[in-house]
């Protein structure tokens, strides 16, 4: 019955209503179910309220004409009024409650992905492990967002927490939202769409923009969750099974602990932090390693590696005057090498970086190709 629902055309009232076409089975029978009680409320209004002026005009009051006693017990009207609307709401719940199991019991065999929301962003751990390194604006002007992808006509079953506050994890294309809770897990399923053949999308992740099958589905928050709520978004790329197969791939590390950390930043840091010198919601990057900070309780430190990684696991403990306390804890969110990786990009950005532990510059490398440094910092 939900792929009966799925198959029918979209009115152009669902078109108004929804903006976009469902882009699942599951998708469409909520657009048929909305629908439907829609026209259902639209003709008793009609009815119940045509009724009523009808009756106010005929049995109004008139000159010289006395009221007529009124009846206040009908047993059949009372039985018909009563059993006619609940045998409506009865068809309304158990329609709704199909299509919501539809929705949350993921078929045997789903790619399971692990979703973390905080302020202000998304992530998506993919079974293997790797997470995405490939954002997008969004519109001109924006940072980048993080693009998740997956592969079209197989389903998907998102296990989802917070790791601060309460979000919303919402795919308008598919016709639903579902908080994101710290300290549990909820989730939902779907089974991505089957690609038409004139759908593309910009892949821009290489030194030059390509064009790939696919297409591309917001995600947003709809939970308000503080001042950068609007900006946390994402998108949903959907793509061919070999194209899914090769960024998978792509997203495991390149072994370049610079490289590694502005891919981290671009996707997990951007939204908050920024690496040209501009406001933020936290200290920019651009010369954060090696200066000074002044801290809320006016002490002042100087921002070396020990500081970044405690900053990084443990945001509240050394908080920079002038920004609230608001970042969450990445504690068992990044390992080692990652910490490591944003450490050296940090660096990298900084006139008082210096070469990253381990490096040698390129002139010593030019000149002592065979020698490796001792491991401390040059």
């Amino acid at each position: 019955m939900i792929h009966t629902l799925a198959s029918t055309n979209q009115s152009w009232l669902s078109r108004l209503i929804f903006r976009s076409a469902p882009a699942s089975d599951t998708a469409a029978w909520t657009d048929g179910l909305f629908m439907m009680i829609f026209w259902f409320s639209v003709f008793f209004f009609v009815l119940l309220m045509g009724l009523m002026v009808y009756w106010t005009v005929k049995y109004r009051r008139r000159p010289g004409v006395p009221a007529p006693i009124s009846p206040h017990h009908n047993t059949p009207l009372e039985i018909l009024w009563t059993v006619v609307p609940s045998s409506a709401l009865l068809v309304i719940f158990v329609l709704g409650f199909w299509g919501y199991m539809a929705k949350m019991v993921p078929p045997t065999g789903a790619l399971e992905l692990k979703v973390d929301g905080w302020k202000w962003g998304w992530s998506v751990t993919y079974p293997s492990g790797v997470q995405s390194t490939e954002t997008q604006p969004l519109s001109e002007g924006e940072i980048g967002y993080p693009i998740f992808y997956v592969p079209e006509d197989a389903d998907i079953d998102l296990r989802m927490s917070s790791r601060d506050v309460i979000h919303a994890f919402w795919i308008p294309d598919f016709r639903v939202k579902m908080d994101v809770y710290p300290n549990r897990y909820t989730g939902y399923t779907f089974r991505t769409p089957v690609l038409g053949a004139d759908e593309f999308v910009t892949d821009i992740s290489g030194e030059t923009p390509v064009q790939l099958p696919g297409r591309d589905m917001w995600i947003f928050c709809a939970e308000y969750c503080g001042d950068d709520h609007s900006r946390m978004a994402a998108t949903l790329r959907v793509v061919p099974r070999n194209v899914y197969e090769e960024k998978i791939a792509s997203f495991a590390s390149t072994g370049d602990p610079i490289k590694d950390g502005q891919r981290l930043w671009a996707t997990r840091c951007a939204t908050c932090h920024s690496v040209d010198g501009g406001p933020g919601t936290g200290p920019t990057w651009k010369n954060l390693y090696g200066y000074e900070a002044i801290l809320a309780d006016g002490s002042k430190l100087i921002r070396d590696p020990n500081y970044i990684r405690e900053s990084i696991l443990v945001p509240n403990a050394k908080v920079v005057a002038g920004y609230a306390a608001n970042m969450p804890s990445f504690q068992g969110q990044l390992d080692d090498q990652q910490l490591e990786a944003l450490i050296a990009f940090m660096r990298s950005i900084s006139d008082r970086g210096g070469p990253a532990e381990g490096e040698a510059t390129t002139e010593d490398a030019a000149q002592e190709p065979s020698e490796t440094t001792d491991g401390g910092e040059q």
